[in-house]
C-alpha cells in the first residue's frame, strides 16, 4: 500500500493532464468526457502493468505481459468509460479508433514510467544486498584477522612464561607454581573470550588481569598496573582483543625495554554516548620505534568495520614520556 499510493496519484494526475491536453487539441466531447477516459484508461493500464511487473518474468515474456497488459487495460478503460459516459451508442468508430490510439500511446508512456520505477525498486534491492553481502565479507576477514592476531600474540607471550617456569623451578618452586597457575588462568580466560562471539567489557578486563598478572611474576617490581573502570561500564557488550593489543604493545615497547620498568593505567569512562578506553603507560614511547603494527592496524580496520566513523583510536607518544592509546566508540552498537 505504501508504494501503491505515489503511483495512483501520479497516474491521476498524469490522466488529468493528459485530459486537458485532448481539450485544448479539440479532440473528444469537452474535458469533462476526457477525464473520464483517460482515468479510466490510466487507471485499468496501471493496475494491469503494476500487477504484470511484480510477477517472477524476464526477459522477452516480461515485454510480452508488458504489451498486453497495456493492450488489456486501454481496451477496458475504454469500455468502461463508454459505459460511464453513456457515448458507447454514438457509432462513431473513427472516434472510438482515436480514443484507442491515444490510449495505447499514454498507456505505453505510463507502463514506461512504472516499468522504470519498478526496475530501480529491485536495482536498490540489489544493491543492499550487495552491501551486506560485503560488510559480511569484511566482517568474516576481520574474525580471520583476528584469529591470526590471537595466534601471533599467545605464542610469544606463551613461550616466553614457560621459559620462566623453568628457569623458576629450581631456583623458587613455589613462584614457578604461581607463575603456572596465572599462566593456567589467562589461556584458560584467552580460549573463552577469543571462541566467543560477543562479550563484555568486565570479560576483557579479567582477560587482561590475567595476562598482567603473568607479567607481573616475570617483571616483579618493574611492573606496576592499575584498573579504574566504573562498575556500570562492566557490563557493557564489548568486542574481544580490542584491548589486549593496546596492553600488550603498552608492556613489549614501552614498559619492558625501560629498565627501570614502570606503570600501566587502563581507565575507562561514558562521555556523551560515548564509551572512551585509554590505557596509558610511562615507558619509553613509541616514537623511538616509529611505525603501526598488526595490531593497531586490525583494531582500527575492526573499529571501522563494527562502528563506523563514529568510533576512533588515537595514540599519542613522545620519547621517554611513555604512551596513551584511546578507544572511541559508540555506546549504541552492538560487538
Amino acid at each position: 500500500m505504501p508504494r501503491l499510493l505515489p503511483s495512483l496519484i501520479v497516474t491521476l494526475v498524469f490522466n488529468a493532464l493528459i485530459a486537458g491536453f485532448l481539450a485544448g487539441l479539440g479532440f473528444g466531447g469537452g474535458f469533462a468526457v476526457n477525464l473520464v477516459f483517460s482515468q479510466c484508461i490510466g487507471l485499468s493500464i496501471m493496475v494491469l502493468c503494476l500487477g504484470v511487473l511484480r510477477l517472477s518474468l524476464s526477459g522477452l515474456a516480461r515485454g510480452v505481459a508488458v504489451a498486453f497488459a497495456i493492450a488489456a487495460g486501454a481496451l477496458g478503460g475504454h469500455t468502461l468509460a463508454r459505459l460511464l459516459t453513456g457515448l458507447g451508442s454514438s457509432g462513431d468508430g473513427s472516434h472510438e479508433l482515436q480514443s484507442m490510439l491515444v490510449g495505447l500511446v499514454f498507456g505505453g508512456i505510463a507502463a514506461g514510467f512504472f516499468w522504470l520505477r519498478e526496475h530501480n525498486a529491485k536495482l536498490e534491492v540489489e544493491l543492499r544486498a550487495r552491501e551486506l553481502a560485503r560488510l559480511e565479507a569484511e566482517k568474516q576477514s576481520l574474525a580471520a584477522q583476528l584469529r591470526l592476531l590471537q595466534a601471533q600474540i599467545e605464542p610469544h607471550f606463551l613461550f616466553n612464561s614457560l621459559a620462566n617456569v623453568a628457569a623458576l623451578i629450581e631456583a623458587d618452586p613455589k613462584l614457578a607454581g604461581t607463575l603456572l597457575d596465572a599462566l593456567i588462568r589467562y589461556l584458560r580466560s584467552s580460549l573463552q573470550r577469543t571462541r566467543a562471539e560477543g562479550g563484555s567489557l568486565g570479560d576483557e578486563v579479567a582477560l587482561l588481569t590475567a595476562y598482567l598478572d603473568v607479567l607481573k611474576i616475570r617483571m616483579g617490581d618493574r611492573l606496576a598496573y592499575h584498573f579504574e573502570i566504573p562498575q556500570a561500564l562492566l557490563a557493557l557488550d564489548f568486542p574481544p582483543m580490542l584491548l589486549q593489543p593496546l596492553v600488550e604493545n603498552a608492556i613489549r615497547h614501552g614498559l619492558e625495554p625501560k629498565l627501570a620498568g614502570g606503570r600501566l593505567h587502563v581507565s575507562a569512562a561514558m562521555e556523551n554516548g560515548v564509551l572512551r578506553i585509554r590505557v596509558a603507560d610511562d615507558g619509553i614511547g613509541l616514537a623511538a620505534a616509529p611505525g603501526e603494527g598488526v595490531g593497531l592496524s586490525n583494531i582500527h580496520a575492526r573499529l571501522a568495520a563494527l562502528y563506523g566513523p563514529q568510533a576512533r583510536l588515537v595514540v599519542s607518544s613522545g620519547v621517554g614520556a611513555g604512551v596513551t592509546a584511546t578507544l572511541e566508540m559508540p555506546l549504541a552498537a552492538t560487538s
